[in-house]
């Protein structure tokens, strides 16, 4: 079935409520309006799912967001969405597998803004329509796989740290997966990839935090993605301890939180957004 999009928003209580016709209503809970006002953000992976979603949640309190997608006509319509709503963002179109491209990307935006506050490093996905069982498993596809969920984000952190070094100030959350804490059959490179980036975000918050970095990790679990039909529901419900699914808006009110002052005191710690999937075994 076709995807038709019909968007209402309201303010109740300080509460914005996206409603899609084809899904359940997506509600952003702003804590306090404006409170990321000033504030630059970078968003990788913003054309996804989870990304669209933490990219609206910052603009909508008050930062000025970069949507980056390695073909920018895939980040333009979150750009335009945001917009259209009276929000701040731009696209920053760069390939998260090439790093001069990323390393201009990001010198760009520090030129423009002179600060870069946020980043989120989102990009990233398994092998899809490539995935096979480890032993058959193509070691091109091993390495697109490392590269862009693991490499990528490195390469991107980076490149945020030099100029938060400088500012002496700045807020990194990095997007991992429940893969990376349980693995999975045939997801053996994508569950070394997400795996790698909870240590890897242990490892800059104790060489960066005395430079006013802070880094985090935040691991959904299963997301909704589309619609969700009652068959799927079912089968969902049964991985997990809540009996539900996870909204592509759970993760970016954790996102939201770990860039408030609530958290200031916060850094390399894994927040685990799953409903419970990764507690352990369930039957039914």
């Amino acid at each position: 079935m076709k995807k038709i999009l019909s968007k209402i928003f309201r303010f109740v209580f300080g509460q914005k409520i996206y409603v899609e016709k084809v899904s359940k209503p997506y509600v952003i809970k702003l804590q306090q309006e404006g409170r990321f006002g000033g504030k630059i953000a970078i968003v990788t992976g913003g054309s996804g799912v989870i990304g669209r979603a933490i990219a609206y949640r910052l603009a909508a309190e008050g930062a000025k967001v970069y949507v980056c997608g390695s073909r920018p006509l895939s980040a333009q319509p979150v750009v335009d969405e945001i917009r259209k709503d009276g929000f701040d963002a731009d696209v920053l179109g760069f390939s998260i597998l090439d790093e001069n491209s990323t390393i201009k990307a990001f010198q760009a935006v520090v030129q423009k803004e002179g600060r870069i506050d946020f980043l989120v490093c989102c990009a990233g996905g398994g092998a899809r329509e490539e995935m096979k069982p480890f032993i058959h498993q193509n070691m091109d596809v091993i390495d697109s796989v490392l590269n862009t969920n693991l490499r990528g984000s490195i390469m991107c952190t980076r490149e945020a740290c030099k100029q938060m070094v400088n500012q002496k100030k700045g807020n990194i959350v990095i997007i991992s997966s429940t893969v990376g804490i349980c693995g999975m059959p045939a997801y053996s490179e994508y569950a070394a990839a997400k795996a790698g980036l909870m240590a890897f975000v242990k490892s800059i918050a104790m060489e960066l935090g005395k430079d006013g970095i802070r880094i985090n990790c935040v691991t959904p679990g299963i997301v909704e993605r589309g619609t969700i039909d009652d068959v799927k529901l079912e089968r969902i419900h049964k991985t997990n301890w809540l009996n539900d699914y996870g909204k592509p808006e759970d993760i970016a009110g954790m996102v939201a939180y770990l860039y408030s002052e609530e958290a200031s005191f916060i850094t390399g710690q894994n927040f685990i957004v799953d409903g419970g999937r990764s507690l352990g075994l369930k039957n039914n």
